[in-house]
């Protein structure tokens, strides 16, 4: 009886942790979405054939307020049709994002990261972008049920706009993950979105969207 009791209060306890992570976390990323008031979406150009237009609410993102919060900011991800809108850091390796947030906060929501080994500015030829599938449908998450063709990353210069090619589940020691060749430029820019699958801690969900001019 008190081993029962014992693993039901436990219980408690880590769900109690974990939905007080899931709150802050969501605190976090919404007071920075309101700040910067990011509200971006990309829609088929009619004057350009196969083209797209950038529809930018913002008039540019001021990025030197998001590098005092974090000198580690690499951009902005927005996935049109999803509550994915999420600054992009990158860190000296690729786990401290993955247990903290933006500011720097112990939380197993993380923050959207670029792979420590790629170019910060997105001018590799293959850039890996991570976020966690978050259980309360938060992060990247979202990406499951996506089916859009075209996501949106804002940088110092301008907005980037990225068309799917590919969808997959794949290993998380695929060869999509060794970044080989990053010294060798094709002059393409492809960007990949990575998360976790529920219930497959080896798989992962990837997203490959190339880099289009609008």
């Amino acid at each position: 009886m008190t081993a029962l009791l014992t693993m039901f209060l436990w219980t408690g306890y880590e769900v109690s942790t974990q939905l007080h992570e899931y709150q802050a976390a969501r605190s976090e990323y919404t007071q920075l979405r309101e700040q910067f008031g990011i509200v971006s979406s990309v829609r088929p150009s009619p004057e350009i054939e196969g083209g797209v237009e950038v529809v930018d609410e913002t008039g540019g993102i001021q990025f030197d307020a998001l590098y005092e919060l974090n000198p580690g900011s690499a951009g902005w991800i927005v996935v049109p049709g999803t509550e994915i809108s999420y600054p992009v850091v990158q860190g000296a390796d690729n786990n401290w994002y993955l247990r903290h947030t933006f500011r720097g906060e112990r939380n197993n929501s993380g923050a959207i990261f670029i792979d420590y080994r790629n170019a910060p500015d997105f001018t590799n030829a293959f850039t890996i972008v991570y976020g966690h599938n978050m259980l309360d449908g938060s992060m990247f998450a979202p990406l499951h049920g996506w089916r859009g063709d075209r996501f949106v990353i804002h940088i110092p210069d301008g907005v980037m706009v990225f068309e799917v090619f590919d969808r997959q589940v794949v290993r998380a020691d695929d060869e999509l993950f060794q970044l080989r060749d990053l010294s060798q430029d094709s002059g393409e820019r492809v960007v990949m979105l990575s998360t976790c699958v529920t219930g497959q801690q080896s798989m992962r969900y990837v997203i490959l969207g190339r880099h289009i001019v609008p």
